[in-house]
């Protein structure tokens, strides 16, 4: 069993933005396969580091979304990917300083965000652009 399976269930309608997802789903895949395939962990931070990358650049992206629908929560939802990145920050630093368990727990932490945040907070999103008509 994959460690995380894609679901068409997690589109919202917005191309740009599912492809997105669909982006970053695929980066967590492969940190869950890097670590499988590469005991030293080079390419598993180097991947967590493109992870992060990706998802500043697909945060920018739904924010820029979220003003032009005018959207009434986008504080609150900007600020979710706020915390997010600082919580990401702070992997690769523990990453880089290889503590025990690292991998699992970056691994852990990525799943149950991304579940959370696609399948949550991001539903609110769906409706809102479904009205206004973006695709």
């Amino acid at each position: 069993m994959p460690f995380l399976e894609w679901k068409d269930s997690y589109n919202i309608g917005v191309k740009e933005i599912d492809n997105q997802h669909r982006g970053l789903f695929d980066l967590i895949s492969k940190l869950f396969t890097s670590r499988l395939y590469e005991p030293d962990g080079k390419y598993f931070f180097l991947t967590l580091n493109k992870f992060m990358e990706y998802a500043q650049v697909h945060f920018s992206t739904e924010e820029r979304y979220m003003q032009e629908a005018q959207y009434p929560k986008f504080a609150e939802h900007q600020r979710e990917h706020e915390l997010f990145i600082e919580q990401v920050s702070k992997l690769i630093q523990d990453v880089e300083k290889k503590e025990p368990d690292i991998e699992n727990k970056t691994l852990d932490f990525l799943k149950e965000w991304y579940l959370a945040h696609i399948l949550g907070t991001d539903r609110d999103l769906e409706k809102w652009f479904q009205e206004k008509g973006f695709k």
